[in-house]
């Protein structure tokens, strides 16, 4: 049967009964499932209102003519001599007689320009995606960088050279270029996850306006291409998660959009679903609508063996939808990571619908705010101070919240050439840019404070791409000069080897003390605001280690060892009486100065002053102006 395949033999119609007992057994799928074996393939496809449905070979124009299947508004036709990478499409006659051509919706890669759809090997990608993935992973400790995948890469070559394997005709797709070059430069920073912007095909520039759930955007790579770095990802100990839209399709070049020709309202896929001022939402009444959402998750985490998914905007989708889609995943596919984007964030999401985490926006906003003297000393003092650091009410786990205080896509990302999007002069540029920008001391500073707090507060911290590198002005996917700039990299830029060297060294302490900075419960203990500026001191704390840290959002500063920190006895009973210096955001490698730590510089700190009454003892430390500062209980 191989050869005749080999020899591109016509496909041939052929009837249910003349199946192989083995795939009548299978699972009912819709879309094109391809039985590689036995060179077969059984296309199901959903329409409503139309006279007749063909299959089309878009090699050789035949058509076949589909049948009736079992289920109402199902059509379907099964085929033989079916090869991999094979082209189709479907023709359809609509109830008034017209013929159109439209694309599989199940389909999982399609030419962009065209009706196109093409023969994958989904079964096979999913058994061994299976097969692959045997950990049960837990997931508060991670570090994510996220990244938009074609804006992070494609400068990449004008600074190093690509060393395209002789198979690669051309350069490598984007997902090839990230896997074989893109990943050591977050994995050199102490990263361990990736979180990719929508992989989908989508119209538009980010991403987030999809024009098919399951096929992957063909300008990124093949299927071949993402399950490629998907292995790497794996075999560097990193994890993976992907963006997904699923409350609404793009509002331009929407393959979805009067699919069988009936256009009331967008047609089967979206009458009576309403808008999400992004573009129209789907139908999520329809049961043929729920089944195709959950399948594109689906395919993420069974045939890609991505390790988790990110669910945007979701508080445009039904909750009653949301909790069956996780509830279905977390069967099918324990261990996987769901994350939520809501807005403003809402841990009922966690508890109700079953994610396990949330995106934390409204840190940056407050952030910004602080910085702009709009948040007072008595907001620090009531309680600012504690839910910025703490976490935020309701969420009870570090792993339930995704910190993105240096700001995500949406924050740096700019679409109006450096304007401000929708007149919000608080998005639409790196953060460095909103302090006064890279070539500014203080406004360096302060980036490396909230690096430092994200990753010893409660929760999973995660930048996007450029942050690391202090990048200046905006982010752009469509304008090559506002991509992921490597000549940063490349010229050794002072500024930016400051920043990476603070990132990469906050991250592995992290990584290290991963079971106090990465503990899976609140841990904190003295947490004590200094209700004059901007201040906290707070210890995290394990079974057998205590960390002090010292947080100054504030340009005042102590610099003769003449900050008093009060600690309890029961503290230094059990993990110690003399502290050691592990990190300072204002370390002169960083980027700070020599003088900012206290002395004796990374010797032993006794602590100067006992009271028993009050049965703690104080230590007399440097606070030097926007910093972090992070001691260890030992006893030296």
């Amino acid at each position: 049967m191989s050869e005749l395949r080999n020899e591109k033999v016509e496909w041939s119609q052929i009837k249910y009964e003349e199946l192989p007992n083995y795939i009548k057994k299978q699972e009912k799928k819709m879309g094109a499932m391809f039985y590689k074996e036995f060179g077969i393939c059984i296309f199901r496809l959903w329409v409503v209102h139309c006279k007749n449905v063909w299959l089309v070979n878009s090699g050789t124009n035949e058509s076949f003519l589909m049948e009736n299947d079992d289920e109402i508004n199902i059509k379907r036709v099964i085929m033989k001599n079916v090869n991999m990478n094979e082209r189709y499409h479907f023709l359809l006659e609509t109830s008034n007689g017209e013929k159109i051509t439209r694309r599989d919706p199940y389909a999982r890669y399609t030419d962009y320009d065209t009706d196109s759809s093409y023969i994958t090997d989904t079964l096979g990608n999913f058994n061994k995606s299976i097969r692959e993935y045997l950990k049960k992973h837990e997931f508060n400790h991670l570090i994510i960088y996220e990244l938009h995948v074609e804006s992070y890469i494609r400068r990449f070559s004008e600074y190093f050279p690509l060393q395209s394997e002789a198979k690669f005709s051309k350069n490598p797709s984007f997902f090839r270029q990230i896997a074989d070059y893109g990943l050591d430069n977050i994995k050199d920073l102490n990263f361990n996850c990736l979180e990719l912007m929508p992989i989908v095909e989508y119209c538009g520039e980010w991403g987030y306006n999809p024009r098919l759930l399951l096929s992957i955007n063909s300008h990124l790579g093949s299927v071949d291409d993402f399950i490629y770095l998907v292995q790497k990802v794996h075999e560097k100990d990193l994890f993976i998660v992907v963006d997904l839209v699923l409350h609404h399709g793009a509002s331009k070049l929407n393959s979805l959009w009067n699919f069988d020709g009936y256009n009331h309202q967008g047609g089967i896929y979206f009458e009576g679903g309403g808008d999400t001022g992004w573009g129209a939402k789907f139908n999520f009444h329809k049961k043929e609508v729920q089944d195709m959402l959950y399948e594109a998750c689906r395919v993420l985490l069974g045939e890609y063996g991505v390790d988790g998914i990110r669910f945007d905007s979701v508080h445009n989708m039904p909750n009653w939808l949301l909790k069956n889609i996780t509830f279905r995943l977390k069967e099918e596919f324990p261990g996987r990571f769901l994350i939520a984007e809501v807005v403003p964030e809402n841990p009922n999401y966690l508890k109700e619908c079953g994610f396990d985490s949330c995106w934390i926006h409204s840190s940056y906003y407050d952030i910004i705010s602080q910085f702009r003297n709009q948040k007072t000393q008595q907001e620090w003092n009531s309680g600012y101070s504690k839910s910025l650091i703490q976490g935020h009410s309701g969420f009870d786990s570090t792993s339930q919240c995704i910190l993105t205080m240096l700001g995500n896509h949406d924050q740096a990302g700019n679409r109006c050439n450096g304007g401000n999007p929708s007149g919000d002069d608080r998005i639409g540029r790196y953060i460095v840019d909103q302090f006064g920008g890279r070539q500014n001391w203080d406004a360096r500073a302060y980036c490396r404070l909230l690096y430092s707090l994200s990753c010893i507060s409660f929760g999973i911290p995660m930048v996007f791409m450029g942050t690391e590198n202090l990048q200046g002005k905006w982010w752009s996917a469509k304008d090559k000069a506002y991509n992921y700039d490597w000549g940063l990299i490349k010229n050794n830029d002072q500024v930016t080897q400051q920043m990476r060297k603070l990132v990469k060294d906050i991250n592995l302490l992290k990584t290290k003390e991963k079971e106090v900075f990465a503990s899976n419960y609140n841990n904190f203990s003295h947490f004590n605001v200094n209700t004059s500026n901007f201040v906290v001191v707070f210890i995290r704390k394990s079974k057998d280690k205590a960390f002090l840290c010292v947080v100054n959002m504030d340009k005042t500063e102590w610099l003769e060892n003449n900050y008093q920190v009060k600690i309890d006895q029961n503290i230094i009973q059990s993990f110690g009486r003399e502290l050691k210096q592990e990190f300072n955001s204002q370390s002169e490698e960083y980027g700070g100065w020599d003088g900012s730590y206290t002395s004796p510089k990374k010797g032993q700190i006794k602590y100067s002053i006992q009271d028993s009454a009050e049965n703690n003892v104080s230590y007399m430390l440097n606070v030097p102006k926007y910093s972090v500062t992070i001691y260890r209980f030992c006893n030296l």
